[in-house]
């Protein structure tokens, strides 16, 4: 079956029968510096990365969404991975502490539940998970503590997986506001991060990026072990050096 982009640039692709999938995590903060027009924003945000993502035929039937939200506790409100086509933006309220330790100990429960292996002589298999990082400040504690010491564990533990375990393609983090830590931000992701404000102008470019590096990746020609490579950010993006 050959689909054909909805973006003139992009290239027709053969789809092998339609049984992989493009697994993206989205790992958002929700906790209590959240509060106001960036949580609103985000879930704005959220529902204009569904309409963008799901409009283009290709990537509908590629896609796979889960969404873990952070604050005192963990959670994939969306249960598991849904097809972008039926991925309903969750309803976000904004409490708590940081704890993005709690976020990568969800998501590597959910790769290892959700994400399809492959099968040695047939299926090929899901790709591997691209995993997108959003937060308006430094991890912490159970006390609200700024801490590396909680969450570097919880990610060496994701990457630095056995050979033959599934892991992340990429993590990508993005900071918003005024309180971000450049270096965190770096730590985190296993290669590029963003930095941005909270207006609504801020999550709006974000989440076209986020759609458009989607969309590209599966293409023919995409670069599927860094789904986010090959978009440009707008000026409202700040790639940290």
């Amino acid at each position: 079956m050959t689909i054909q982009s909805n973006v003139p640039e992009w290239a027709n692709v053969e789809v092998p029968g339609g049984e992989r999938h493009l697994p993206v995590y989205l790992l958002l903060d929700t906790s209590s510096s959240m509060e106001g027009a960036p949580i609103e924003s985000l879930h704005q945000g959220l529902e204009q990365f569904q309409r963008e993502v799901s409009s283009d035929q290709f990537a509908r039937d590629i896609v796979k969404v889960g969404v873990i939200t952070f604050a005192s506790d963990a959670q994939l409100v969306t249960g598991g991975l849904v097809p972008i086509s039926d991925f309903q933006p969750p309803m976000l309220t904004a409490s708590g502490v940081t704890r993005l330790d709690l976020a990568f100990t969800v998501l590597l429960e959910s790769i290892d539940r959700d994400v399809v292996r492959p099968v040695k002589g047939g299926q090929k298999g899901d790709w591997k998970p691209a995993v997108f990082v959003l937060t308006d400040g430094r991890p912490t504690d159970r006390h609200g503590i700024a801490t590396d010491e909680l969450w570097r564990p919880a990610r060496d533990a994701l990457v630095n997986r056995p050979k033959g375990e599934i892991k992340p393609s990429v993590i990508v983090a993005v900071g918003c506001g005024p309180h971000v830590d450049d270096d965190t931000l770096k730590a985190i992701s296993t290669g590029t991060a963003f930095k941005m404000g909270t207006s609504e102008a801020a999550f709006v470019a974000l989440f076209q990026y986020l759609s458009q590096s989607l969309t590209t990746s599966t293409q023919l020609g995409g670069n599927m072990e860094d789904p986010f490579a090959n978009a440009q950010p707008s000026s409202e993006l700040i790639r940290i050096p």
